[in-house]
């Protein structure tokens, strides 16, 4: 199950570190926001679903303009309510990568290609050891979805 959920993870995060130039969100389309440690973060989203060794994977990644960016990643295609420990990551602009220990996401609504939700997790550093981050209030909504 760690290899799978850590598998999903890396997935997502080459689904959204490497974007084709036509997957790209036109500047000041900040529809994905949460609170880091206390601080207001803002950046843009986006969403893939595709199928890998006959898996669905549903991964919504988001990217602020400071490089800084957050994946989460899911193993179906529906709205409710989903874990988030081990499928969801979080890296800081300085490029620490951090991987959720605990948390939930809310799908809310997916109507034709956007999806709307909630997030909240706390996050551990994948590498070395350091302090938990605590990723709340996440919202984003109407993001695309590519398939």
């Amino acid at each position: 199950m760690k290899l799978r959920s850590l598998l999903l993870g890396l997935l997502a995060f080459v689904f959204f570190a490497c974007p084709d130039k036509d997957d790209e969100i036109p500047q000041g389309s900040l529809n994905v926001e949460a609170t880091i440690d206390g601080q207001a973060w803002k950046a843009s989203g986006n969403s893939r679903i595709t199928t890998v060794g006959g898996f669905t994977v549903f991964a919504i990644g988001a990217g602020a303009t400071d490089r800084s960016n957050i994946a989460l990643t899911l193993d179906a295609e529906r709205t409710g309510n989903f874990d988030l420990a081990g499928k969801a990551i979080w890296t800081t602009a300085n490029q620490l990568v951090y991987s959720a220990s605990s948390g939930t996401l809310t799908i809310s609504s997916i109507e034709g290609d956007k999806v709307s939700g909630t997030f909240a997790f706390k996050a551990s550093p994948m590498t070395g050891t350091g302090p938990e981050v605590t990723i709340a209030n996440g919202k984003f909504t109407n993001i695309n979805i590519m398939r």
